[in-house]
């Protein structure tokens, strides 16, 4: 499930142009229901792609792509988040699996909830980081694809 969800991820951020955060129909043509989308920044390097459990709240499935090699099952991803209210907090992030240049994280559920932006520090094999920035403004979570075994 988790790789046909990162193919159809990758799929999606070579078909389209650089835009604004937007929803993403994402496609498998194995897949005979249609999946449901995804939350992407404009460059696709961060999307925000399903509902997981996670303690009493649930979390935040993100993916991120960067360009060569990251390095999130040894260096754990850093992220700060930045509230409605101008508020900000930050944590680490236990990856979840990374394939490729892709990393999943979970982002448990209180800290995305009246957050409006997200940026990453992604650790790379051949340099010290990557910021990758993912704006909450617009997204229902509600659209999101909830935990499939």
């Amino acid at each position: 499930m988790i790789r046909r969800l990162a193919v159809s991820i990758v799929a999606a951020a070579l078909s389209g142009g650089a835009q604004a955060q937007q929803w993403v129909e994402r496609s498998d043509p194995l897949d005979l229901g249609k999946p449901p989308p995804v939350w992407c920044n404009a460059e696709r390097t961060a999307c925000a792609i399903s509902r997981q459990p996670y303690g009493a709240t649930g979390a935040l499935r993100v993916a991120l792509t960067v360009a060569g090699t990251p390095d999130c099952k040894v260096r754990r991803p850093r992220y700060v988040f930045t509230r409605r209210s101008g508020e900000r907090g930050g944590d680490l992030s236990r990856v979840q699996e990374v394939m490729g240049s892709t990393c999943l994280l979970d982002i448990p559920m209180d800290q995305i909830e009246g957050t409006r932006l997200l940026r990453f520090s992604v650790p790379m094999l051949t340099q010290d980081f990557v910021v990758i920035e993912l704006s909450l403004e617009g997204l229902d979570i509600n659209r999101l694809a909830a935990n499939r075994p």
